[in-house]
């Protein structure tokens, strides 16, 4: 708001103002272009060659100088190819809108994995589709800025991997969360047969009503988690709306009981 504002002020144009702020994508020469290619090239021959060595100042700088790296000297150059990123696309997209540039791509690509290398060449793809989406995006319409464009579509690249990426998104967190609830809930309910059974001495003589597992359970959806028993082969239908353990579902309610005590017991121990 404070910038659209100092835009609409008669001065601020003709101070370059607002060539400054949002870039000159659309007056790009081929010279421009050129020179962004040199130092772009030299930017990332740089760091492939030094990658180890940015890596290990990046997350454990302390190490590094262990190790006898040149610390400072590393730093000056990594601070200095980031200063040279920002001004490469400081025609493209002005000063404001880099800092987005700098972090949106990497932003997104950091959903995508968990290593440090796919990361970055992602991170390079999601720039470069940013760029090319929002100068295309810019063409079909004479009212939208180029440099604005870019920002707005790698910003869409973040909205979309925030949502779609298949570990970190949000729907793959919220896919897992509701397997584990099911999980449990089944689970649940396999323990209450192994329970009602473990007081006979033929389990598969002795059917239980579902009503009886509905009260043990406080409610919730019995009758449907006994079907997805009855699917897995945990439990059986023995009429009636009575329900009975099978041999497998007595093995795996020993087995999920054996990992439960198990974890109890590694979280008692002391560290």
């Amino acid at each position: 708001m404070l910038l659209t504002w100092i835009q609409r002020r008669p001065d601020a144009s003709q101070a370059g103002l607002d060539r400054f702020l949002f870039g000159q994508a659309a007056t790009l020469l081929a010279a421009d272009v050129a020179t962004m290619a040199v130092l772009g090239g030299g930017a990332v021959l740089a760091l492939v060659l030094l990658w180890k060595e940015f890596k290990l100042l990046s997350f454990d700088p302390a190490y590094a100088a262990l190790l006898g790296l040149p610390v400072r000297r590393l730093d000056i150059l990594l601070t200095g190819l980031i200063v040279a990123a920002v001004v490469t696309g400081l025609q493209a997209v002005g000063v404001v809108l880099m800092s987005a540039m700098l972090v949106a791509p990497a932003a997104a690509a950091r959903q995508w994995t968990d290593r440090l290398a796919p990361m970055a060449v992602l991170a390079a793809c999601f720039g470069a589709a940013a760029g090319v989406g929002g100068a295309v995006a810019s063409s079909l319409s004479s009212r939208t800025p180029t440099g604005p464009a870019i920002v707005l579509a790698a910003t869409v690249l973040v909205l979309v991997s925030l949502v779609l990426a298949p570990r970190r998104g949000l729907l793959a967190g919220a896919w897992r969360r509701w397997r584990r609830r099911r999980d449990l809930r089944l689970h649940a309910i396999l323990l209450d047969l192994h329970a009602l059974a473990a007081q006979h001495g033929d389990p598969t003589a002795a059917p239980h009503a579902a009503a009886v597992l509905r009260a043990m359970a406080a409610g919730g959806a019995v009758r449907r988690s006994l079907r997805e028993l009855e699917g897995r082969g945990w439990a059986a239908a023995a009429g009636g709306d009575q329900w009975t353990i099978t041999a497998a579902g007595r093995a795996e309610a020993g087995r999920f009981l054996a990992a439960r005590s198990a974890a109890g017991t590694r979280e008692e121990a002391p560290r």
